[in-house]
């Protein structure tokens, strides 16, 4: 693997990550603005935010209450 890509595998970790811990720091289910226009970022961040809600069995989640911002022109 390239450092280019090892970069970028780490890099999208770390989206994950964010999308993770905004799902789990809310109180209550509130609609979140995806904050990343790239469309694998923002797969990547949705991914972790679901996958957070859905570790927590009190939470009922679905796609559409995340809402995202539109592709940058």
């Amino acid at each position: 693997m390239t450092h280019a890509v090892e970069s970028a595998d780490f890099r999208l970790s770390r989206i994950y990550a964010q999308g993770w811990n905004a799902a789990r720091s809310l109180s209550k289910i509130k609609k979140v603005i995806n904050p990343y226009k790239l469309e694998a970022e923002r797969d990547r961040w949705s991914k972790g935010y679901a996958n957070a809600l859905r570790s927590n069995r009190q939470i009922h989640f679905s796609l559409s209450r995340v809402l995202t911002l539109p592709p940058a022109k």
